[in-house]
């Protein structure tokens, strides 16, 4: 015990730590949580999804919904309307972003909206 308390008496503990920091910045690397492509390729995944046979799928089922509540006369218009726009902006979405250049963007939305 005695020896390491001879050795390490004159040490400057301030001095050691900022050299230690110093060493740990010097090999510090990029966080992988900086790393976005995965959830780049999902969020794509999802818009293709919603966009696609899915999302038309459940407006075909949205609009036979009207279509039946409109055949036993018990529809409500404001709730036909709310469809039919809700249908309009989720379709309309991906071409409205692509039109104002944002989607195709590689520093905003990497790649085109709906498109794979």
């Amino acid at each position: 015990m005695n020896l390491f308390r001879d050795y390490f008496h004159d040490i400057n503990i301030p001095k050691l730590l900022f050299a230690v920091a110093v060493l740990v910045l010097m090999w510090a690397e990029p966080s992988l949580a900086q790393n976005f492509s995965g959830v780049n390729a999902f969020m794509d995944k999802l818009v293709g999804a919603i966009t696609g046979p899915i999302g038309a799928s459940i407006s075909a089922i949205a609009v036979i919904a009207i279509g039946f509540s409109f055949m036993t006369g018990r529809m409500d218009w404001t709730f036909a309307v709310s469809v039919v726009l809700g249908i309009a902006i989720v379709f309309g979405g991906a071409a409205f972003l692509n039109g104002i250049g944002v989607a195709g963007n590689p520093t905003i939305g990497g790649t085109l909206v709906g498109t794979n």
